[in-house]
Formats: C-alpha cells, sequence, structure tokens
C-alpha cells in the first residue's frame, strides 16, 4: 500500500504509482519548519499583524488543519496548504480585534487523525475549535461521531463519494457532490457529445461504484437512454485474481462498440488496466472517457503512461473530467484572478525552496494550480466566518451562525446557501432550510496537448442556490437540434447564421431548470455533401430533429424531425408526419394572397416561377384562384439558368416566386419603372432575400415598396413598444437593433415554442416530438398560437367531418403586408391575419339533371339517391343561425357527437320507415338547438356534431334529448324489436353477456326505452374555429373535436358521457343538479393518454353494456363506429363478392360518362349514407384510379347487405353492435337455444 499515492483531483482516495516528477513542497513536519518559527507560529503571526491582541484576549479560536493523508500525493496535500495560507495571509487584516487565532497542524504526514484530533480538543479547551478537512472518504466518514460528540464545524471536507453528504451541521461543504460531477459527466454526453452509446466501468465490490453505477441508470431511464455497455468486475485481490476474467469482461464490453465511457472505477490495478486497454485497443482509441475530479491525476498518469508504452499520440479532447472549482487558469473568472495575485505574492514573498516549488507547480501543473484554488476557496470562507465577533465567544453560537441564511460571494464564485433548522412556512417563503452544501457548480476540463488542462465551458452545470444539493436536480432528455449550414450557397448560409443568433438566447446554458433542454448544433456542408455528412453523423451521434434551411435533399431524410423547416428553393407541402411547420406553408400563404387580390383587383393576374417544384406550385395556386374565381392570365416557368426579369408584366398582378438575390434588384427597377404593377412573393423568399430587398428597395418611394406584397404570420421584429409579447421577449434577448431580422426572430420564436414543449416532455426523439404536436394539437407560446396539427383523417363512423384533416401545418393569423412596412414597422399591414381555410371550389358541377339520370340508370342507385335526397332535405331545411356558433378560439367550446345505434342496419332492413323515425330524429335535436343556444355544426349522416357556448346548455340538451326520444310516438315496434334482436344474438354468441335490456319485463322496459337509441358524447375545450367560405358556417377542428367523437364512439345506445373537462368546466350548482356516475379512467383509441368520464344518467334506471372500447378508433371507422374490416379497408384489392361485382360493374358503368370531379360528387354522398370511409391519398385531387378504390368499397359494403338479406328466410340475421355490416349467426342450431321461440325478432 505504501507504493502507491491517492493522485485524485479534490477529494479522492486512490492507490496509484508515485509521480513522475519529484516536486518539492512546503514540508508539514513540525520539525522540518523554516526557522525560528514553525509553520503554525508564522501563520498565527500573520494573522495577528494589525490586530495585536494583548495577553488577555478575549477569544481565542483554534483551526485544526484536517486537509492531509497518508494515502494522498504529498504534492496534492502540499497544493491544498499552499492555497489554504495564502488565503489566510491575504486575508490577515480581516480578523476582528480582539481574537486570536492559531493553526493547528499535524506532526507529519503519517500522524493519524484520531491523534491529532484529541490532542488539538485537549488543547483547545475553553476555546474555539473549528476544524479545516478532513481529506479523503475513510477520514471524513471517522471525523462525523468526533465532530458531533466535541460540537465541532469541518470546513471544506473533501471526500470522493456521497456517504458523508446529507444534512449534518458540523460538516460545512463548500463543493458540490460526488453525484453532482456525475450528473454533470451523464449530462455532457447526451448535450455535448451527443453519442448514441455510452458505456460504463466500475468495480462490484465498491460502495462507490455499485451506487455510482445504481444512479447513472436511474438518471439515464429517466432521460429514455441506456448503457449500451458495462465492464464490471471485483477489484479487491488485484488484476492477477482476476487475469482471465478480465479478457473476457474486456471483450464482451468491447462487442458493445461504446462511443463514450464513464470511467467510475477506484485507482486500483483492474482500473488501471482498464484505462490501458482504452488507450491502446485499436477498437477504443478513440472512445471519450469521462471521468470524476477524483480520478483526474490517476487518469492523466495512466493514459499518459499507456501511450508512451504504445508509441500513440494523445487525441486532444478525448479525456474529459469534471471538476468542483474553476480551473486556476481559467482567467474568464474574477476569482481566479485574484487567487493567482495572492498565491503569487504568498511564493514570492519568500527565498525558501518550498514556495519556489510551489509556485513553478502552480504554473506547469494544472491540477496542483486546481488544488491550490481548492484550498485558497476554503481559507476565504474561514476568513469570513470568523469576522463577527459575537459569534466566536462558543461552538455552539458559532455554528449556529454559519446557518443563518448564510451565503460567501467570492468575486464571481457563490458559496452556499446554508440554512439551519426552520419550519415549512419559512422554507414556503424561501428559506434555506437543513442545508450544509455550499457548492453549486460543476466544471468541466479536458486533456489537451501537454497533457494540459483546458475548460470546457460548454459542460459547466450549475442548480443554483434555490437547491440544497443537486439530490433535487432532475436532469430530463435534452432536444439537440441540428442547423444545417450550406457553405456553398452564401444566402442560405447567412439565413442559418441569423437563425441561429436569434435561437441562441434561448439555448441551454448549464442552468438545470431554466432552459436547459434545448440545443442547436451547427453542420457545415455543402448543398451535394450535406445529405452524406447528416447520415455519417447519425451512426454515432443523437439527433431526433433538424431546424432551419434546407434543400429538398435533406429535408426527404427518413426518420428525422423536422421543425418548421425552410427550404432553400420554393416547395409545396406534402403530409409528412415528421415534418411540422408552425410559420405558414406555401399553400396557406397563396390563399390569403389570392383572398386579398379578390378583395383588391389589380388587373390580370400572371406568374413567373422559378423551382423544382413549379408544377404542383401552379396546380395549387389555379385551384385557389379559382375558388374566389380569379383567372390566370398566364404562368411562365423559369430554369435555374434563366432570367426572372425578361417575364415580368407591365401591368396588372404578378405572382414571382423564387427570385435570386441579384434578381431582387431587377424586381426593385421593374417595379419602380411600371406603376400599374402589383408583384406578390412568398414570405420564404423574403425572409432569404431581406438583406438584398432593404438595399435595393431603400431607394424607391411609398408608391413602389406598397406595390411589393407577400403574406405572414410573424409580428414586426423592429417595432418598438410592440405589444406582442414575443417581439418583446426577442428585443430583450437581441438587444442590437442591428441584428434584429425576420430570420432572426424566426429562429426565436421557434426556439420559444420548443422550449414550451419541452416543458411537457419527459423524453425525446423524432416520433415522441411529432406525437406531441399531433396529441395537442393546438399550441400557444405568448400570442403566437399554432395549430391544429392532425396525423389522421378526419372520419367519423365512416364519414368525414372535413375534406382533408391530414395537417402537418399550424401557421394561423396570417396578415398581409407591403414591403413598406418590412422596411417600416409604423406602417400597418394591408390586410389584418386570418387563418384560411384551404378549402378549394371544384371546376365543374353536377346539375340535377345528370343526377335524375343515375337514379334512373339502376334501382339500386335510385334507392341510395333517395335515401341521400332525403338527408339533403332534412339538412338544408334547416338554416344554421351563425349568431349562436362559438366564434372565440381562446374561449372553451363544449362539443356534442350523436349518433343513432345501429342506424345503418336499420336502414338497410327498414327503408320504409326510416325516413320518418330520421326526419323525427332531426326535429328533436334542431329544436333543442334552439332550446338551448347551441350551433348545429354539421349533420354527418344520421349524426350531429354540435357546439355549445355553455357547458351546462349542452349537458341540458343532451340529457333532454334522451327524455324527448323516451316519450316521442314512433308509430312502431321494429325498432325496439331490432334492439331486442341484437342484444339476444350477442348473448347467444357470448355466454358471458347478459342482455341490458332485452330481457326486462314490459313495462320496465317501455319505461325505459322507445324507439331509436341515439349514443352521445361531450367534450369541452379549446378549438381551432374556421369560417367555411363555401357553407358559409363556422366549423371546429383540433383536439377537442376528436376527443368529443371519441367519447360518442365508446358510448353505448341511449347513453350519453361526458369527459372530465366537461364536468369540471360546470360550476358547482350546475353538478348539483345532474345525475352522473363516475367511469374511471377510459383508455380511448387513438388518445395519446386514458380520458376520465362521467355517465350522464339523463334516463334514471337505465343499464348499459360495457364500454365499446374494442373498436378500433383511428377516425377511419365504420358505419355506426365499429372498425371497418379488413376487407373494408383493402377492398380496393380483395376480391368482391358476386353481389359486390354487380353493383361495382353497375356503378362503373353508370359513372364512366362523367367526369372525374362529377363522379367524386356523386360517390361522397353514397360514401356518408353507406358510411364509407375513403381510402387515404396522397394527392388532394381525385383520378380515375381513386374513383375505382372508392366504387369498390362501396360494393363490398353493399353486397354484403344484399347477400345478408338474400338469406334471411334461412339464418337469424342481425346487425352486430353498431356495424352496418351485417353478421349471420349460424351458431345456435336451434332458434330457441338462444331465446323463445315467441319472443320477437328481426329478420333483415
Amino acid at each position: 500500500m505504501n507504493d502507491y499515492r491517492l493522485c485524485g483531483g479534490c477529494g479522492a482516495v486512490l492507490n496509484c504509482r508515485p509521480a513522475s516528477r519529484v516536486v518539492r513542497a512546503p514540508p508539514l513536519v513540525a520539525s522540518n519548519l523554516p526557522r525560528p518559527f514553525t509553520m503554525a507560529v508564522a501563520l498565527l503571526a500573520l494573522l495577528s499583524v494589525g490586530v495585536r491582541v494583548a495577553a488577555g484576549a478575549e477569544v481565542t479560536v483554534n483551526i485544526l488543519y484536517l486537509m492531509y493523508n497518508p494515502k494522498f500525493p504529498k504534492v496534492s496535500v502540499d497544493a491544498l496548504s499552499t492555497g489554504f495560507e495564502a488565503s489566510l495571509a491575504a486575508r490577515r487584516g480581516d480578523i476582528p480585534n480582539g481574537v486570536k487565532v492559531s493553526v493547528i497542524r499535524p506532526s507529519s504526514h503519517d500522524q493519524p487523525i484520531e491523534e491529532l484530533f484529541e490532542s488539538a480538543v485537549e488543547a483547545s479547551k475553553g476555546k474555539l475549535l473549528i476544524a479545516v478537512g478532513p481529506l479523503g472518504n475513510d477520514n471524513v466518514l471517522w471525523s462525523l461521531e468526533h465532530l458531533k460528540n466535541n460540537d465541532v464545524v469541518a470546513f471544506s471536507p473533501l471526500t470522493y463519494s456521497d456517504e458523508a453528504r446529507g444534512w449534518n451541521r458540523h460538516l460545512y461543504f463548500t463543493t458540490a457532490e460526488p453525484d453532482a460531477e456525475l450528473l454533470t459527466l451523464i449530462r455532457y454526453f447526451a448535450v455535448t457529445l451527443r453519442l448514441s452509446r455510452l458505456g460504463f466501468m466500475y468495480l462490484s465490490d465498491s460502495y462507490f461504484g455499485k451506487e455510482s453505477h445504481a444512479f447513472t441508470l436511474k438518471i439515464l431511464s429517466g432521460m429514455g437512454y441506456e448503457l449500451s455497455g458495462t465492464f464490471s468486475l471485483e477489484g479487491t485481490g488485484g488484476l492477477e485474481v482476476v487475469s482471465t476474467a478480465f479478457d473476457a469482461e474486456w471483450e464482451q464490453f468491447v462487442n458493445t462498440r461504446p462511443l463514450a465511457v464513464l470511467l467510475l472505477g477506484s485507482p486500483n490495478p483492474v482500473t488501471r488496466e482498464f484505462v490501458r486497454r482504452m488507450a491502446t485497443d485499436d477498437r477504443t482509441t478513440g472512445v471519450y472517457v469521462l471521468a470524476p475530479s477524483s480520478a483526474q491525476v490517476f487518469l492523466i498518469n495512466t493514459w499518459r503512461d499507456a501511450l508512451e508504452e504504445s508509441g500513440r499520440e494523445l487525441i486532444p479532447g478525448q479525456l474529459i473530467i469534471s471538476g468542483v472549482n474553476p480551473l486556476s487558469n481559467h482567467a474568464r473568472f474574477a476569482v481566479v484572478k485574484r487567487f493567482r495575485e495572492e498565491v503569487d505574492e504568498y511564493l514570492s514573498s519568500s527565498d525558501e525552496g518550498h514556495r519556489f516549488a510551489m509556485r513553478q507547480e502552480l504554473l506547469e501543473d494544472d491540477t496542483s494550480g486546481e488544488l491550490m484554488l481548492t484550498g485558497w476557496i476554503t481559507g476565504e470562507v474561514v476568513s469570513r466566518a470568523l469576522r463577527s465577533t459575537l459569534s466566536l465567544t462558543n461552538s455552539t453560537a458559532f455554528i449556529d451562525s454559519l446557518y443563518e441564511q448564510r451565503r460567501y460571494l467570492i468575486d464571481d464564485l457563490v458559496v452556499g446557501d446554508f440554512g439551519g433548522d426552520c419550519d415549512a412556512f419559512a422554507a414556503w417563503q424561501g428559506a434555506v432550510c437543513q442545508c450544509n452544501q455550499g457548492g453549486s457548480v460543476v466544471y468541466m476540463k479536458e486533456v489537451v496537448d501537454g497533457f494540459r488542462l483546458q475548460p470546457v465551458v460548454t459542460g459547466f452545470l450549475t442548480w443554483g442556490a434555490s437547491e440544497c444539493s443537486s439530490a433535487g436536480v432532475v436532469l430530463r432528455a435534452p432536444l439537440n437540434g441540428l442547423i444545417v449550414q450550406l457553405m456553398d450557397n452564401v444566402v442560405v448560409y447567412r439565413a442559418s447564421l441569423r437563425y441561429l443568433n436569434g435561437a441562441s438566447a434561448l439555448l441551454g446554458n448549464g442552468r438545470i431548470g431554466e432552459r436547459d433542454r434545448f440545443f442547436l448544433h451547427p453542420l457545415e456542408a455543402t448543398g451535394d455533401e450535406a445529405v452524406e455528412q447528416l447520415e455519417q453523423m447519425r451512426d454515432v451521434k443523437v439527433i431526433p430533429a433538424l431546424f432551419g434551411v434546407v434543400n429538398k435533399e435533406i429535408l426527404a431524410t427518413e426518420n428525422l424531425a423536422f421543425i418548421d423547416p425552410i427550404t432553400s428553393n420554393p416547395r409545396m407541402n406534402r403530409f409528412n408526419r415528421n415534418v411540422i411547420y408552425v410559420s405558414p406553408t406555401l399553400a396557406q400563404e397563396l390563399y390569403v394572397l389570392v383572398q386579398y387580390i379578390s378583395e383588391h383587383p389589380g388587373g390580370n393576374v400572371r406568374v413567373v416561377i422559378r423551382t423544382h417544384d413549379a408544377d404542383m406550385i401552379l396546380e395549387v395556386l389555379i385551384a385557389t384562384l379559382r375558388t374566389y374565381g380569379i383567372f390566370m392570365q398566364s404562368k411562365v416557368i423559369v430554369d435555374n439558368e434563366g432570367s426572372l426579369k425578361p417575364h415580368l408584366p407591365s401591368s396588372g398582378d404578378v405572382f414571382v416566386i423564387g427570385f435570386t438575390a441579384l434578381e431582387v434588384y431587377d424586381l426593385a427597377e421593374h417595379l419602380d419603372a411600371k406603376r400599374g404593377l402589383r408583384i406578390f412573393a412568398i414570405y420564404p423568399d423574403v425572409t432569404l432575400m431581406y438583406e438584398e430587398l432593404r438595399a435595393a428597395f431603400s431607394r424607391t418611394p411609398p408608391t413602389t415598396t406598397n406595390r411589393f406584397v407577400f403574406a405572414t404570420n410573424q409580428p414586426h421584429w423592429a417595432e418598438e413598444n410592440s405589444s406582442s409579447l414575443t417581439v418583446q421577449a426577442y428585443h430583450k434577448a437581441v438587444p442590437e437593433p442591428a441584428m434584429r431580422t425576420p430570420m432572426s426572430l424566426r429562429g426565436f420564436s421557434t426556439a420559444r415554442l420548443m422550449v414550451s414543449v419541452l416543458d411537457h416532455m419527459e423524453k425525446v426523439d423524432a416520433k415522441l416530438l411529432a406525437d406531441y404536436f399531433y396529441s395537442e394539437s393546438t399550441i400557444n407560446v405568448d400570442d403566437m398560437r399554432y395549430g391544429p396539427f392532425s396525423d389522421v383523417d378526419c372520419i367519423v363512423n365512416g364519414v368525414a367531418l372535413a375534406s382533408n384533416c391530414l395537417s402537418n401545418y399550424g401557421g394561423t393569423n396570417i396578415s398581409v403586408w407591403s414591403l413598406t412596412r418590412l422596411l417600416d414597422p409604423a406602417t400597418p399591414p394591408l390586410q389584418n391575419g386570418v387563418t384560411p381555410t384551404l378549402v378549394y371550389v371544384d371546376e365543374n358541377k353536377l346539375t340535377q339533371g345528370q343526377v335524375i339520370a343515375i337514379a334512373i340508370g339502376s334501382t339500386l342507385v335510385a334507392l341510395l339517391l333517395a335515401a341521400l335526397a332525403l338527408v339533403l332535405y332534412f339538412t338544408l331545411r334547416n338554416a344554421r343561425d351563425n349568431e349562436l356558433a362559438p366564434r372565440e378560439s381562446t374561449e372553451p367550446v363544449t362539443l356534442v357527437f350523436t349518433d343513432i345505434e345501429s342506424s345503418t342496419a336499420q336502414w338497410a332492413g327498414f327503408p320504409e320507415l326510416m325516413p320518418d323515425a330520421v326526419a323525427s330524429h332531426h326535429k328533436i335535436i334542431r329544436s333543442l338547438m334552439v332550446e338551448y343556444n347551441c350551433y348545429e355544426v354539421k349533420t354527418i349522416g344520421d349524426s350531429f356534431m354540435i357546439a355549445c357556448r355553455s357547458p351546462f346548455a349542452a349537458v341540458q340538451l343532451v340529457s333532454e334529448l334522451q327524455r324527448q326520444f323516451l316519450s316521442h310516438k314512433w308509430e312502431t315496434e321494429v325498432f325496439d324489436r331490432f334492439y331486442h334482436a341484437f342484444e339476444e344474438q350477442r348473448a347467444c354468441d357470448d355466454k358471458e353477456y347478459t342482455p341490458p335490456t332485452a330481457r326486462l319485463a314490459p313495462d320496465v322496459y317501455g319505461s325505459l326505452w322507445n324507439g331509436l337509441r341515439v349514443r352521445v358524447g361531450v367534450h369541452t375545450g379549446l378549438c381551432d374555429i374556421r369560417y367555411d367560405e363555401v357553407t358559409k358556417g363556422y366549423d371546429y377542428y383540433g383536439g377537442t373535436t376528436n376527443m368529443a367523437a371519441r367519447t360518442e364512439s365508446v358510448a353505448n345506445g341511449g347513453q350519453v358521457l361526458l369527459t372530465r373537462a366537461t364536468y369540471l368546466a360546470l360550476s358547482e350548482d350546475e353538478r348539483k343538479e345532474i345525475d352522473v356516475v363516475p367511469l374511471g379512467l377510459v383508455a380511448l383509441r387513438g388518445a395519446p393518454q386514458p380520458v376520465e368520464l362521467y355517465q350522464l344518467n339523463a334516463v334514471p334506471g337505465r343499464t348499459f353494456a360495457a364500454l365499446r372500447l374494442d373498436r378500433e378508433y383511428y377516425f377511419d371507422e365504420g358505419g355506426d363506429g365499429t372498425t371497418i374490416t379488413t376487407s373494408d379497408h383493402s377492398s380496393s384489392l380483395a376480391d368482391l363478392s358476386e353481389s359486390a361485382q354487380m353493383i361495382a360493374s353497375s356503378l362503373e358503368a353508370l359513372l364512366s360518362t362523367f367526369k372525374v370531379p362529377q363522379r367524386e360528387k356523386l360517390l361522397r354522398p353514397y360514401c356518408e349514407r353507406w358510411r364509407v370511409p375513403l381510402p387515404n391519398q396522397a394527392n388532394p385531387v381525385w383520378d380515375d384510379v381513386y374513383c375505382g378504390d372508392v366504387i369498390r368499397r362501396i360494393a363490398a359494403k353493399v353486397g354484403r347487405v344484399v347477400d345478408h338479406s338474400a338469406n334471411g328466410n334461412n339464418e337469424l340475421t342481425t346487425s352486430t353492435h353498431s356495424t352496418s355490416v351485417i353478421y349471420i349467426s349460424n351458431r345456435c342450431s336451434q332458434l330457441d337455444e338462444c331465446f323463445s321461440a315467441d319472443q320477437p325478432f328481426v329478420s333483415v
């Protein structure tokens, strides 16, 4: 044991070889102290200068110096001592008059701590005794009982494990705890290195190793990470004992291919061999090694020796080590500057050899300098603690004073807060209670050329004085975003820098709890190399998301989230779940600009465009113009080598899309010359060429800049005293006006959004990021609103709620600006913000004669059209009162979805009865909407979507709805017999099922049930509210709509379900007026979290079957809400039955004479009536193939009804659950096996 010395940084017991250099240091042995005084007397003299305490001194303070340990290298112990002495020497004038200070030191490095402590206690009777140290884990643990028994406080004990940490008024820690260092190393791996595989090394028989391993697993698990591999062996017996096992353990560890390794093995021959192999094995020579300060000297010395033996060179930055103090060469800190001045003055004040040697050590050995700084800081804290004479009268008073909310400010270094016992109310007000941990910062350094230490500022971590220690710190998964800087495109490269500049104010800064989760890392590459470099980086680094400007090749990268990407060339948005736009898409911009043109016409409309996506952009622009009745006069697609200038008209309106930086000056010149011309640009071009636009148009009058028009949802980045919360925060973050640009604001607002999003995410990857946007649907940050986002088709009960609900874009409140406003924020917008609906009018429309002609063609089709006409009749006769529509997006809306149970099967079975029944159904619901001031959003087949401002009005409406259906005279019992038979059939199929209504006594049944059964779902929340220019009514989108529909889908006929949001939206008095039954948390299909539901007892006494949770629910469901079967979804590929083939052939023959848009108009009502979900499509425009797919789906559904009806005389036929698929059962060979022959049933 004596052959090895402790080589750690501040506070670790390490058994390692003697230092390679012999350094003279100030000896601690009393007999060797400088003459004619001992070191203690010399220090006492220094402290006493200016004080001159007389023989009858009032107070004597003995400082017991325990910062030594025979297991530590002598150079390390002497470095600590030198720093402490230098501080006391500099603070000698701060000791109060009447106070005498003495330092009690060990007689030798080997003097047992027990012996020194006992002698000091004996010598300090009647005096105040305080301690400095101890040094080393064993000594600190030994001291715990003795410090307490003698009421002595120890300043700056140094230990390499957390065994002695925690509240203890006799230990006064001034540095961060070991777990905090490990936490910082893990964060550095996740945030700065961003590597995909992390290994861990520890000794399995070491308490420190096992606890560190368990701590690491806990932290990584909370972040969604895991270790790629672990190296673990016992270290007690030495390397010889485990040599065979070492080779096997090493091989399995290396095979996990770690990219970084946490080294938590205690200094030991086993650990030394592990480090040696890390440095010399070809498979690990480039792997990062992360270690705590306790392993610093051991790691550096072992690594140096291994490299020398193998002839390898040091890779700068490969060894990364945490620390509890700044490096002594890090002049960025004021505390370091003063430390160096005072230590240099102290060491230069004498010609003694040991001081000269220590001065050289400070200059040449960064580890020794770091330890000197530790000792010096300890001296600073002790000196400040001794300033109050009143507290020095006895040990209890002195220790109490140390915990009176004490904080030490040493230049720019903060030590504390320290606090003692206090009650909960004091803690609530901000008091620090039971805290003896003064360190709140962990530093980071790397080993560079010459084995010198260099600070790594990005690795610093602090949790502030509000937390006593890192024990309460939660390290959450970071979002390491990437921003590609395309070096071969000056405009794009500049934009990326502007974007990063704006976002940087909100990026992680190492302060836990304050925006320390979002990071952006640049990747410089050319356009041709970017994808390849990105893929190479993703092989080793964790990159969940990409931000800023990209090209189309980068945007095609899979398994990567793109957050509000800006394409270097104009591009139409395609729905891609992992691409999230929060700025307006090109389609949204064009829609708003065309709307503006329709209200402020300027002549013929032309387009000049240069981009690879020109055809699709033109297609959307033409559809937008057609929607507003505007004709496109001409279009010109310019190739990459061509010029836009020759194609610019002299008058009218021209969309110029995809101009270059040089062409900005051509546009300015042409627009200034042609007074009858307006140029409409897209905002991505404007932001990319912002500098050129300012320069080119700066010399033109407002009459020119007023005619350069674009659309944006950004507030103005340069507007002083802006009412926008986003701009106010942006100006604080970017105080220099010259640095404020639209691209910079875009980076800032996107970063602000991501910081808000991360507050709600524990783990982060590309999929989880996308999941959050789609699950939240609408997100509000300051005054910016994004959404709704939706990754599901808006099909409820087989019918589309809207033309297309797949939405990966969330730009809202898009206003129209002129270039004048861009140059001068005082200029108002041309048009205030709107959120476009993106609803387009079709080119062709069907005539009534065409519809009649189709009806004559086929009896089947005639039947379908008759049903459609009936629904349209009752729908159209309802004049919606838009005054009743909730219109404030910031106020909660209560949405109600209703649906008739098993209506499709009943339409097929009772076509002569259902028209009157549905008419009554509609009349009842519409009368209740008027009574309770609710708004009819739409009818979907037999279903209603209703919006109410008041949640209580909605609850009253649905409650009264059930009661009126019960009391209504349906003039037939067929519906009751139908539901009766359905329940009995199910009981036959499922022996454990008990019919809730079929077996009730007639009088009981009549008091509870009558006629059609309607299920209802109610949910309250914020919606994206849009006014539809086509329907001239309001519609409601987003998560609230989806949740209300999901709630309705799981209900049974006659049942009303309220979500917890609706229930809590009721006042306490309102809740007293209703009767509800809590159903607990229910896992709804498609909902990210279980939802708490309540059953409203509208008709007391009703009982229901279990909620219909077995039904798949992806807004792509069957007739009455049940999942469409595999054949339904794949009917375009699957074989059809004979009946279905005949139906498909008939429909194809009948519709073949019509154009595709006309066929779409005809087929949509069939899908609605028969609850057939439309196939997913990438292109919003129908074509021949898509029409064929829809026809085959309709044929598959109708064909089953025909087949089942044909067999009705031979087999029991009924509807299963609420699906429109008719289910034929042969499971009961005799009817009386299921229920008696005289019990009514229906044969459809």
